[in-house]
């Protein structure tokens, strides 16, 4: 047995559920947040690793505590690369933006239409009747159905247990209308910005008029009042089992095996969030538990965890199969389909991973995949590159990344998708380290292509260990006077973001919850900031809007 520090393995979940309040991470000793896209780690663990060697640790030059420390740094870093690497993480991760480019035009109708009142759901109860197409409240209708809608789609995606109180709400339509609405619009946001003409991205309009009728067949899953049913996870468990084993494998491989499963089950790193996921994995697929984190049951629920999250339905590909829409593009659902085709279709596969390189990555991926009728992951990274080398404006939001900076249209997507550019491209070359980075990225595997993969794929954003201040994290060959004004129009975005949610859909007064962005500025500089942004976008003060409620 090796002894190990509880607190330094200890890492807090990162979801997609917005929070009224984001504290520095000094009880738990790492965070992601999945609406805030930063790293936040608590001091001890930014001391231990600012004391690691240049570029990733091996095991001859650091001890076993700075080991752990980074362990927990790679955790947060796995479910960046979830949230915008994978095509269901970048989808969810686009929705809090969209929600917003989904409304801005019906938004500043209605405020032309009825005034500065808040908030458009107070105002929406008060209207009774019918309503014209074009009429304020046929506005204040689209508005809050968009919202919620998208809503919808992130709680029942990331965590079917939480969704309850949405489904039950009496505005909820069925599921495949709020995948539809909130694919969809990702869809129409990234072309609007990208590819106008739809000449590489697939366009929702082929797909729309089968949905409605669907909906008019009453399928099932497509009309109002039919059933909904959830998987058992959703993809906060599958980003959770994926990232905690994914440390426990970097953990067992920097210490040469010793660090392994006996170890990690004494120091408490198999919660149920953690291993909820895992354990599914295995009832379904019907293999026995190992007792090495080296074993190749390991490394095929790591892969698997990889493929349900990467749907390629309705993006990049255009949806072959309207009435499986949820089916193939539900990442919990996709993972159960995986481990039982484990089970019915491709046994050998508990036993396939050993190397951990990319052969045995894109040959087993694409096993599974055939097994389901579904794209294979490295099918979808071709088609991304595809993008990148015929389609100039992609090609020019990728170089821009690069530089640490993205173009002003729609800036907060465009730097979001200049990273899932940057992940395609790597994964196009070395699925295997980002699908299985603990056996690539420590012990004697650490090789130049590791450390270049892992920091250029480190996240964009983290806080500082002396106060908690978010802070861009500068890379290699980029400028740090570009990089800061982008990181500031990037979070000018999240502002405005929150500032339309709460016009939309929360009654009282504006609330300023922004210091975790300016911890150095007084609440009146906050909020003064927070208003030019809102009014840039509206042309109206918050300060000017009428309470309704």
């Amino acid at each position: 047995m090796i002894e190990v520090d509880p607190l330094l393995l200890d890492t807090t979940r990162g979801d997609l559920t917005p929070a009224t309040e984001f504290n520095a991470a000094l009880n738990a000793h790492g965070l992601y947040h999945g609406l805030h896209f930063v790293v936040r780690l608590s001091p001890r663990v930014h001391d231990l690793i600012a004391s690691l060697p240049n570029g990733i640790a091996r095991r001859s030059d650091v001890t076993f505590e700075q080991l752990q420390a980074f362990s927990t740094y790679l955790h947060e870093t796995i479910h960046w690369w979830q949230h915008v690497g994978s095509t269901s993480g970048l989808l969810l991760s686009l929705t809090y933006p969209v929600q917003t480019h989904a409304n801005i035009r019906h938004l500043r109708q209605f405020l032309a239409a009825v005034g500065p009142v808040k908030s458009i759901e107070d105002w929406a109860k008060n209207q009774k009747g019918r309503h014209e197409l074009g009429s304020p409240g046929a506005l204040a209708n689209t508005i809050i159905n968009n919202q919620f809608d998208i809503e919808a789609y992130r709680f029942l995606v990331t965590n079917p247990d939480r969704a309850q109180p949405l489904v039950s709400s009496g505005r909820f339509e069925n599921v495949g209308h709020s995948y539809n609405i909130a694919l969809s619009n990702n869809v129409y946001s990234l072309a609007s910005t990208l590819d106008t003409e739809f000449r590489h991205m697939p366009d929702p309009r082929l797909w729309e008029a089968e949905i409605g009728a669907l909906r008019r067949e009453k399928r099932e899953g497509f009309y109002y009042g039919s059933r909904v049913v959830l998987p058992p996870i959703g993809a906060q468990h599958i980003f959770e089992g994926q990232a905690r084993f994914s440390q426990l494998q970097y953990l067992h491989f920097a210490t040469g095996g010793q660090f392994d499963w006996a170890d990690a089950d004494e120091a408490g790193m198999f919660g149920e969030l953690y291993f909820k996921a895992f354990e599914i994995f295995l009832k379904v697929s019907g293999l026995d538990c190992p007792q090495s984190l080296h074993d190749p049951r390991v490394g095929l629920f790591l892969l698997v965890c990889d493929v349900a999250m990467n749907s390629g339905e309705g993006f990049p590909f255009p949806i072959t199969a309207p009435a499986l829409l949820v089916d193939n593009l539900d990442p919990g659902i996709r993972f159960l389909r995986l481990s039982n085709a484990i089970r019915e279709k491709c046994p050998d596969a508990g036993g396939a991973i050993t190397r951990y390189d990319a052969a045995e990555y894109v040959h087993v991926s694409e096993l599974l995949c055939d097994a389901i009728g579904v794209v294979a992951p490295f099918k979808i990274v071709t088609e991304i590159n595809r993008w990148i080398e015929q389609g100039e404006l992609f090609r020019a939001c990728l170089e821009r990344h690069d530089c640490g900076t993205a173009d002003n249209v729609n800036l907060p997507l465009q730097v979001l998708f200049g990273q899932f550019l940057s992940y395609q491209r790597d994964k196009a070359s070395y699925p295997h380290i980002l699908c299985w980075p603990g056996p690539n990225m420590a012990g004697d595997a650490v090789a130049e292509t590791s450390i270049g993969v892992f920091s250029r794929q480190s996240p964009l954003f983290i806080d500082r260990a002396e106060d908690a201040t978010i802070v861009p994290v500068l890379r290699a060959g980029s400028d740090e006077s570009a990089i800061m004004a982008t990181f500031q129009d990037f979070y000018s975005g999240h502002v405005l973001y929150d500032l339309t949610r709460q016009w939309i859909n929360r009654t009282g007064e504006f609330k300023y919850d922004y210091r975790w962005l300016q911890p150095n500025g007084t609440n009146d500089q906050v909020k003064e900031w927070a208003d030019r942004v809102f009014h840039q976008a509206y042309e109206a003060w918050p300060g000017d809007f009428r309470l309704l409620a």
